[in-house]
Order: structure tokens, then C-alpha cells, then sequence
């Protein structure tokens, strides 16, 4: 198979290996529509491939994107073995991206998303070095939700949580090492909510390569980063902080001797802190002065998309004081979905937010 643009190593480096031949040429020839037939986007490929080229050897992994205003987006149907592939325009200049969305026959959801200047000729070695990721689980999606093949992303997110993680092979086949781990039983919050999710309907997993080619050290401190950003938190899956702070975390706990590991002894380690404290919700006490701290909390709660603001928790116990119905509450102060509402009356969340109201 020749293809004009794609780098067939890198399609098969970073790819699933499901995604097959038919699917590889529809998305080169598509390339070849955006870059020649597009006349708003015409030469644009040409221009990623020939920014690859020139910036080869020189900047690591994300330091080499190229920033543009369009996504390219694939959905197919592997039940109707249909596939379509379009442009999306998007308001803000940053990398290019390709969205696959794979739609099973059980009604599942696998959206891949990755930098699309990984795949295309000039890039040189995907797997060169280590590869940094984060895996997502979207659960409760509207249950009348279809998709449209010609609107790619209709994904109303509620329940999201996250697994933040590298590896210093490919991140395609850890996924799939961490599903054998899943079936083989393993406690890792991680594996049990990927476990959980298994044949539930209105569930989306997205798998998202965020960036490629990195030494150990700056792998190391791109997680750590990633997982205080995404996953310290009630819907984070990770069970340590990331990088070297999780290692000196383990060293504490007594798991691990020594902080120089490998990640392969990283895993080991934690399946073992996994087995030693099972239930989920231990603190990080690297986190825990912080949340001490009653504006520090007030400030994650207004700036995290998932949370609820302070004006909304006091809210939903007016509105519920007034006997207002669960779903008419949802609505009115913007909450995810009725869990959410749920746990602030029950008192299960939300509980350092007290109204001033004598």
C-alpha cells in the first residue's frame, strides 16, 4: 500500500492494529482532498509534513507541533462496516488533530485522539523514546444519544474520569496490557473502573496521546504534571501522584527501597500498594495541606468543569428545600446529572460548603 502523506510505520506504530487497510487509504486520500480540493485548507498537509521535516532532530515531541484551526475526524461503524471522514473547524490555533471513533456492536464508544503530525511522512521514529497519554471513561451519556456520522462528536460528557500514564514502549499495547490486567483481577482503580464499565451501556472510553519522543525525565515530569492536573481528584484513576513524586510517594509507603526504578518495577510496586490499601479514596498527603485549605478548595471547585461551583451547591439545597424535583434541579442550576444533585442533598459531597445564613 503507497500512501501520499501517512507514514505507514507511524499508522502502524500508533494506530490499533483493528483499524486496517481500507481505513488507512480512506484517510491518506482524504488528506489529499483537504490538501488540494480544500480551498480553505489547501496546502495545509504540505505544510505539516514539510514542518516535520525541517524540525526533525532538533525539538523534542510537542515542541514540533505545527498550530492550525481544523481537526481531521473519522467515525466508523464497525457493525454497519461504514466510515466516514471530515473536517472540523475548531475556534483556537493549536496542533492538528485526528479523531478516530470506532462504534461497536454492543452500542460501545472508542474514541482515539492524537496529534496528527505523528502519523505523516517527515516525522521520523514514533517510537523513539517515551509516549504520554491519558485514558478516559464517560459514563451515564444520554441513553437516547445516536450517533450522526456526519457530526463525529456528539458526546455529551458526564461522569468522565481519568488514568494518566507513559510508557517507554507502545501505548497502544500497554492499553492492552492493562485489559489483561483488568481480567486477570488486578485491584487498580484504573483496571476495576475499566472493569466496571465492561457491557454498561452509554459508555464512551477516549484514548488520547498527548505527546511522543521524550526522554525518561521529561516523560517523568510531564506525568507528574498531567496527573495533579487531571487525575488528584474523586474521578481520578491513578493511584500515586505521577513522576517522581509518586515514586518518592511508594518509597514512603515502604512499597519500593529505592526511587530509581524502572516503570515496569513501578507497576509492580503499585499492584502491590493496590493489594496493601484496596479501598479506593486513600488521600494523597501530598495534596492533603492543600485541601486543607478552604480557598484552595473553593478555587479548584470554580476552575474544574466537573465540579460544582459554590453558588450551586447552596442552590441545590434551597431548590431542594422547596421540594423541587431531582430533574427540575438539574436543569436549573446546571448540574452534570441527577447523581451529582443526589450526593449534595445526601451530604455525601459538598460538605465544607456551608451557607453564611444563620
Amino acid at each position: 500500500m503507497k500512501l501520499k502523506y501517512l507514514s505507514k510505520p507511524n499508522c502502524s506504530a500508533l494506530l490499533p492494529i483493528h483499524i486496517g487497510v481500507p481505513l488507512i487509504r480512506e484517510l491518506d486520500n482524504y488528506l489529499h482532498y483537504v490538501n488540494v480540493k480544500d480551498q480553505r485548507n489547501k496546502g495545509i498537509i504540505d505544510k505539516l509534513i514539510k514542518h516535520n521535516e525541517k524540525t526533525i532532530g532538533r525539538l523534542p515531541g510537542s515542541n514540533r507541533y505545527f498550530k492550525y484551526d481544523i481537526d481531521i475526524s473519522n467515525t466508523t461503524d464497525l457493525w454497519c462496516k461504514s466510515f466516514q471522514t471530515l473536517t472540523l473547524e475548531k475556534r483556537i490555533n493549536d496542533p492538528v488533530k485526528l479523531h478516530l471513533t470506532f462504534i461497536y456492536q454492543d452500542g460501545t464508544y472508542w474514541k482515539i485522539i492524537l496529534p496528527l503530525q505523528f502519523l505523516l511522512k517527515g516525522w521520523g521514529d514514533a517510537n523513539e523514546g517515551y509516549q504520554c497519554y491519558v485514558h478516559t471513561i464517560t459514563e451515564n451519556l444520554d441513553p437516547t444519544l445516536k450517533v450522526n456520522l456526519n457530526n463525529p462528536q456528539p458526546i455529551i460528557n458526564k461522569d468522565e474520569y481519568y488514568y494518566v500514564g507513559i510508557t517507554g514502549r507502545n501505548w497502544l499495547k500497554r492499553f492492552d496490557e492493562h485489559l489483561s490486567d483488568m481480567r486477570r483481577g488486578s485491584r487498580k482503580w484504573f483496571h476495576s473502573k475499566l472493569r466496571e464499565s465492561i457491557g454498561v451501556k452509554n459508555v464512551l472510553y477516549v484514548s488520547s496521546l498527548m505527546d511522543i519522543n521524550h526522554n525518561k525525565d521529561d516523560a517523568m515530569l510531564w506525568e507528574e504534571i498531567a496527573v495533579d492536573r487531571w487525575a488528584s481528584d474523586q474521578y481520578g484513576l491513578n493511584m500515586i501522584p505521577g513522576g517522581y513524586k509518586g515514586l518518592k510517594y511508594l518509597h514512603e509507603h515502604r512499597i519500593i527501597k529505592q526511587i530509581d526504578i524502572s516503570l515496569e518495577e513501578r507497576e509492580i510496586a503499585i499492584a502491590e500498594y493496590a493489594r496493601q490499601n484496596p479501598r479506593k479514596g486513600i488521600p494523597n498527603p501530598m495534596l492533603a495541606a492543600l485541601w486543607e485549605d478552604d480557598d484552595f478548595y473553593k478555587r479548584i471547585n470554580e476552575a474544574h468543569p466537573k465540579r460544582l461551583s459554590e453558588q450551586q451547591v447552596l442552590r441545590i439545597r434551597e431548590l431542594h428545600g422547596d421540594e423541587w424535583a431531582i430533574p427540575h434541579i438539574v436543569n436549573e442550576v446546571g448540574a452534570l446529572n441527577e447523581k451529582q444533585v443526589k450526593d449534595v442533598i445526601k451530604g455525601n459531597t459538598y460538605n465544607r460548603i456551608q451557607s453564611d445564613k444563620k
